[in-house]
């Protein structure tokens, strides 16, 4: 007998200074070691005034040996009146091909991005789906990401786990610290690269996914140059 698929949906609220600047929801069926991932994104409040931005992501993959693998990652957004994507193709958690339309303005210094560094890595939404065994473990790993342009490794420690209530989640989460390591594919000297790396304060929360064995993220703060950026999940379960 088949086994029936299983479909999570979460929801998320972007905000900054309490304020709600953006809101994205994703479904998530996961059929045997197989993931679809559906998501969509909108600005929200104030932020529509200066920055309308809406969009699509699409991200397909396995777990293989407790490790999940990314295949495809698709996004296509419009920033105000301006249409932009990003495709990026995995095998065997290697990318082979990745484009932007428009593609990616690079301004001097400019920090290329070498065959090495696109072997073994994962799309930002992937890698943030974490196999784990228990709570404790989530944070005990480096994420190796590309988007498309820019790779960086973020870097977990555990920083403490704390209990989480939400739309259709009610349990504990684990805390981990994160530091952001640019490696290639962005401007040296950028400020808001520069940041990130060397004074951001960076903490994400992580929850189980129904009985998936699966933690994603429920809460994250980012400090930036003007404040800190907090995403929060205003609904996080299991649909079916």
């Amino acid at each position: 007998m088949a086994r029936a698929d299983d479909l999570y949906r979460t929801e998320y609220d972007i905000s900054i200074f309490g304020l709600s600047i953006a809101r994205a929801a994703i479904e998530t069926v996961v059929s045997g070691p197989n993931y679809n991932l559906n998501g969509r994104f909108v600005t929200s409040g104030l932020a529509r005034i200066f920055d309308n931005t809406d969009g699509t992501v699409h991200v397909t993959g396995s777990a293989v040996k407790g490790a999940i693998v990314p295949k495809s990652f698709d996004l296509a957004y419009k920033h105000g009146r301006k249409d932009k994507s990003t495709a990026i193709r995995f095998m065997n958690g290697d990318v082979v091909a990745a484009q932007n339309q428009p593609p990616v303005k690079k301004d001097d210094p400019w920090v290329e991005t070498m065959p090495g560094d696109l072997l073994n890595v994962s799309d930002p939404l992937s890698a943030l789906m974490i196999p784990a065994k228990d709570a404790r473990s989530v944070c005990d790993r480096s994420l190796s990401v590309f988007d498309g342009q820019t790779r960086v490794e973020i870097k977990l420690a555990f920083n403490g786990t704390e209990s989480f209530t939400t739309g259709g989640f009610t349990g504990e989460s684990v805390i981990c610290s994160a530091k952001f390591i640019p490696v290639s594919g962005y401007q040296k000297g950028k400020k808001s690269i520069d940041y990130l790396a060397n004074k951001s304060r960076i903490t994400i929360s992580f929850a189980a996914l129904g009985n998936s064995g699966i933690y994603a993220p429920v809460v994250a703060r980012i400090g930036t140059r003007i404040g800190t950026l907090k995403i929060a999940a205003t609904r996080f379960e299991k649909v079916e």
